[in-house]
């Protein structure tokens, strides 16, 4: 299984739970019941356990698939900011909706403390909403809205093409023989032509 995979395979837990956590919030507070709260909080507390998960999967993902040719430049780049936002927002959103919930469950009726830590959860709920809608807006640009996948037109790729064909190595030329120098110690001596005698003629 490659990490892409696993990727979008986890990455939507903490979406779905942050989103469904944040209704349960709403609901809860126009219908303040103890079953709606708890429920509500604990909505929230799985979404901040689920949220580590998807951005470590997502992290390894990247190196994956930064350099496809499919791909948007900058793409993954803004989604991986965007998603190391969203780790720390939802991540304490959790810990708080954690908090809450043992608060809940230690006593029957709300407290001063308790009411405070629910507010903060709906307000923190408010705000991974929006967190968590951005980044999984930004993910899905990656790939699903690619401009390069978009268009009617093939793109043209450009690739080095290796070459072939071997440069031939370059022998150094033989050096033209040179006529040897006469030697000095033994002059070459030309033979002197030999006088030829004239015809006598002969008498009659």
């Amino acid at each position: 299984m490659s990490w892409q995979y696993l990727h979008t395979l986890v990455n939507h837990f903490p979406i779905v739970l942050t989103v469904i956590g944040a209704l349960a919030v709403l609901v809860a507070a126009m219908v303040p019941r103890r079953a709606t709260w708890v429920y509500a909080l604990s909505t929230l507390t799985l979404a901040g356990m689920t949220i580590y998960p998807a951005w470590w999967s997502g992290g390894r993902a990247r190196h994956a698939v930064q350099n496809a040719w499919y791909i948007e430049r900058g793409a993954i780049q803004a989604h991986s900011a965007a998603a190391d936002i969203t780790l720390w927002v939802v991540g304490v959103l959790g810990l708080f909706a954690l908090l809450a919930l043992i608060t809940m469950i230690r006593t029957r009726e709300a407290v001063s403390r308790g009411r405070a830590l629910r507010v903060i959860v709906g307000l923190g709920a408010l705000i991974s909403v929006c967190a968590v809608s951005y980044t999984g807006y930004l993910g899905g640009k990656i790939v699903v809205e690619s401009p390069i996948l978009a268009s009617p037109t093939p793109p043209v790729i450009t690739a080095p093409v290796p070459s072939t064909t071997s440069t031939p190595a370059i022998t150094p030329a033989s050096p033209t023989p040179r006529p040897a120098a006469p030697d000095s110690a033994h002059p070459t001596v030309n033979p002197k032509p030999q006088a030829t005698s004239a015809p006598q003629p002969h008498a009659p």
